[in-house]
């Protein structure tokens, strides 16, 4: 894992081209603490750049950027690429010589050999790469299928004719002259509706993000780019789909553990030692199962906690540990270690971004590197095999509910929301013993009143963007005319046979890629940790499109299928217990141990003269937090990573 920047100065006019590489790198050493490089082509006057986290072939062949046998590429490049040994393999059988056993020197023979589109088609894994074509003078970015992996760019000046600049994290594209530090007001936006900044767009206007599953091309004589799709998630979405398994349940359960079985096999491959992400649930306890049974002896399993009850893991991941056999590493959340690391947050991630459970990522990721270079981590199994609340109500819910009249439904919401999401809580916990076991969840309330902005939706996208952008409470506060994008995708609704199914769609290539995955790669990187999410595997996600409805959806639960591959593995709690998520205590942390940090932030200089901000409604909603008014908890953290984010890095508009 590592980080990767470069630039192509058009007009050969940059000054300094290999300095200005050098300032950029220097911003990503977090990411890659082990190594750094960079390689400056004059006649092109294209440079790359790569700070290296040392995973895989620690020695000197492993070192970037890489050129290829011929001298034809070069490439810097952030990833793994997990099934490089069958394809050295393969290559080797053709010809191919190593002069080491790195992924990159793979990924460079098997371009050679096949070309840039088909490799990228054989490739398995997470990456994000630049590649210098010497040959056909051009460049290449290009970004793994789920967008795991991040990669953004821009030109500083004028397009095709200034410098086109490309970073893993936007802070080193600030570090190109002229750069221009204005923000994209739709950007933000989107940002304060969705809590991270959706789609492609990014907070500095002008500068973009490579979309995952496409590649794009810079030719280096004439400036011009054009970008291509080579895996297109809605083809493989509608085409599975359309083609739904046909087998039996235990025939669905046997092809599902043999294919884990082989993705989790090639993620244990490394040359530094190995832990995982274990919170106890599903997903996470999953991976570790599957890691453990593979032969992953001596792994390791680290997990984080909080005092308070709700929202505390640890008992449930100390019973999975001891039942997979496997040491657990603590981390309890105190309060000094939050005040230490929240002021953090707008460094680690340098644009705005406010989904609060960026600090037990963080922090988790910074206890796993003291004892492992790479985690493995469950994240991506709610999408992919419907876990979250929202795809249990599309699946059992909707098709009820919306018989009803809409009236109807609008007064039951109006019910539902009479009593606050701490009523909610204090009457679950009266009701819990009598309550069937699937119903007694962490976080009634918030979980009510979100089934109650489902309820009051019109349409399927109405009911999808209630649940998912939840924060319009924040218009009294804000000075936006936009709504910001969102992550409904019309083409979808219209190809896909139902709504667990489309609701899945907007959440693996919506939610998915520009908050769960954003948290992970910058919280993890920060400490220098590599993060590996076996369930994201393209082979995964292409049959887990396959699935009928009732093998995701089940008897008020997702998951239904991978439950029945961990129960061959585990008897333990985590089959039974309700789904939690990874969330905090925030609001009483507002309110308490964060209470004077939040305040301080509010009163600078910065929301006063912010345009996009209205200073008194922003004082009015903090003040009603701090008497107690609950609802808004959400968006007040949204607002304080914002600040926060702009007195960090000085937008100029």
């Amino acid at each position: 894992m590592c980080g990767i920047a470069g630039l192509f100065d058009m007009r050969r006019a940059l000054g300094d081209g290999p300095g200005t590489l050098n300032a950029m790198r220097a911003c990503l050493r977090h990411r890659g603490p082990d190594d750094a490089g960079t390689l400056w082509h004059a006649r092109d006057a294209l440079g790359l750049a790569h700070a290296r986290l040392s995973v895989i072939d620690l020695s000197p062949a492993g070192h970037q950027p890489m050129e290829s046998a011929s001298g034809r590429y070069a490439i810097a490049f952030n990833g793994e690429v997990y099934n490089a040994p069958a394809l050295a393999t393969e290559l080797a059988a053709a010809g191919a010589r190593w002069r080491g056993h790195s992924d990159t020197e793979v990924m460079l023979a098997a371009i050679e050999a096949w070309g840039l589109r088909a490799a990228l088609t054989r490739f398995a894994g997470m990456f994000a790469f630049a590649l210098h074509d010497r040959h056909e003078r051009c460049l290449h970015l290009a970004r793994d299928r789920m967008g795991i992996k991040p990669l953004h760019y821009t030109w500083v000046g004028d397009e095709q004719a200034g410098t086109f600049a490309f970073a893993s994290e936007l802070k080193a594209l600030l570090q190109v002259p002229g750069f221009r530090r204005t923000i994209d007001t739709d950007a933000v936006a989107g940002f304060f509706a969705h809590a991270c900044v959706p789609g492609n767009d990014c907070v500095w206007t002008g500068v973009r993000k490579v979309a995952p599953g496409h590649s794009l091309r810079v030719d280096l004589t004439t400036g011009v780019t054009t970008t291509s799709c080579w895996w297109n998630a809605l083809e493989i979405a509608a085409a599975n789909s359309a083609q739904p398994l046909t087998c039996d349940e235990t025939e669905a359960t046997d092809r599902l553990e043999t294919l884990l079985q082989r993705v989790v096999g090639e993620c244990l491959v490394s040359d530094v030692p190995i832990g995982a992400f274990l919170s106890g649930g599903i997903d996470s306890t999953t991976v570790a199962a599957i890691a453990r049974a593979g032969g992953a002896g001596s792994l390791r399993a680290f997990t984080v906690g909080f005092d308070e009850a709700a929202f505390d893991e640890r008992a449930i991941a100390r019973d999975t540990a001891r039942d997979l056999g496997v040491q657990l590493v603590e981390l309890r959340a105190t309060t000094e270690t939050l005040l230490e690391c929240v002021p953090r947050m707008a460094e680690v991630f340098d644009e705005p971004f406010a989904d609060s459970s960026q600090l037990p990522t963080y922090l988790i990721s910074r206890l796993t590197r003291e004892h492992a270079t790479v985690a493995l981590s469950g994240d991506g199994g709610d999408e992919v095999f419907g876990g979250y609340h929202r795809h249990v109500f599309a699946h059992n819910g909707w098709p009820r509910l919306r018989r009803f009249p809409r009236p109807v439904r609008q007064a039951a919401a109006v019910a539902a929301r009479a009593l606050s999401p701490h009523a909610w809580d204090a009457l679950h916990a009266t009701l819990k013993p009598l309550l069937p076991r699937r119903l007694r969840v962490g976080r009634a309330g918030d979980r009510v009143h979100k089934w109650a902005s489902m309820l009051h939706a019109a349409t399927e996208r109405d009911a999808y963007e209630q649940v998912t952008a939840p924060r319009a409470a924040l218009a009294d506060a804000l000075r936006l005319s936009a709504p910001g994008a969102g992550w409904w995708n019309d083409a979808a609704a219209t190809r896909l046979p139902d709504f667990l199914r489309r609701m899945q769609f907007m959440d693996q290539t919506g939610y998915l890629v520009d908050d769960a995955l954003v948290k992970v790669d910058r919280a993890s990187m920060a400490s220098g940790l590599e993060v590996r999410v076996p369930l994201l595997d393209h082979r995964l996600v292409e049959f887990a499109w396959s699935l009928p409805a009732q093998m995701k959806v089940r008897h008020g639960r997702g998951k239904w299928l991978l439950r029945q591959v961990l129960a061959r593995h585990l008897h333990t709690q985590a089959l039974i217990a309700p789904k939690a998520g990874f969330g905090v205590p925030l609001e009483s942390w507002l309110r308490g141990p964060l209470r004077s940090w939040g305040g301080d932030l509010l009163a600078s200089r910065r929301v006063a003269q912010d345009p996009l901000l209205d200073a008194a409604g922003v004082s009015r909603m903090w003040n009603g937090l701090m008497r107690g008014e609950s609802g808004h908890v959400h968006q007040m953290w949204s607002i304080l990573m914002y600040v926060a984010w702009a007195e960090r890095w000085r937008p100029t508009s």
